[in-house]
């Protein structure tokens, strides 16, 4: 074997040791975190993707709520609420703003703006369902809610930036101080301004 020929051995074996190193710490992102009580008066139908926009997120979801009283009846889903897939090929989803709800005696579709949670599985589509998960307890994925909680992301490359920073916490290595200071950057939630 000539050196031309062990360097190329050498380098397909190095790619191959890379690469299965790469799917052993692929360590798929499941919702742990506080459960979340939503008002018992509320009864939530379904949760399922959706192909509206929100300036909240770039994936939408649609929760068809009723109420189970006479009356009106409101509530709101907190920063960090995650939504847990139903099947398993599809992403978790997580909202990053908190979002009120409201329902009278019929039943009503809210519209949610969420981020994507598993960077290697498919987006949400219409027709995919979800159940209510916990409120994360993942510090990066509450150092983003935190790092968003006054900025507008409406504008589609910053919502795209936040999904990337979303990503790096729940599949890769965490979220990096470029990702922090650009996020920081980001304007101020319209009527905010002087807080």
């Amino acid at each position: 074997m000539n050196r031309y020929q062990l360097i190329g051995v050498v380098s397909a074996f190095g790619l191959v040791v890379l690469m299965a190193c790469d799917l052993l710490q692929t360590k798929e992102f499941e919702p742990t975190g506080s459960a979340f009580s939503l008002n018992g008066n509320i009864r939530v139908l379904s949760i399922t993707g959706n192909a509206n926009v929100s300036p909240n997120g770039p994936f939408t979801l649609g929760i068809t709520i009723a109420s189970r009283s006479s009356g009106i009846e409101t509530d709101v889903l907190p920063a960090g609420l995650l939504f847990k897939r139903q099947k398993t090929e599809m992403q978790h989803m997580l909202l990053l703003k908190p979002h009120t709800i409201t329902t009278g005696t019929g039943s009503k579709t809210e519209l949610l703006g969420c981020f994507c949670c598993n960077e290697h599985r498919p987006s949400p589509d219409e027709g995919d369902t979800f159940d209510l998960g916990p409120i994360t307890d993942d510090p990066g994925l509450l150092q983003i809610v935190n790092l968003v909680r006054d900025k507008d992301i409406s504008r589609g490359q910053d919502m795209w930036m936040v999904q990337h920073a979303v990503y790096l916490v729940t599949d890769s290595t965490g979220i990096t101080q470029a990702y922090i200071d650009s996020i920081n950057a980001l304007p101020q939630v319209p009527g905010l301004a002087g807080y």
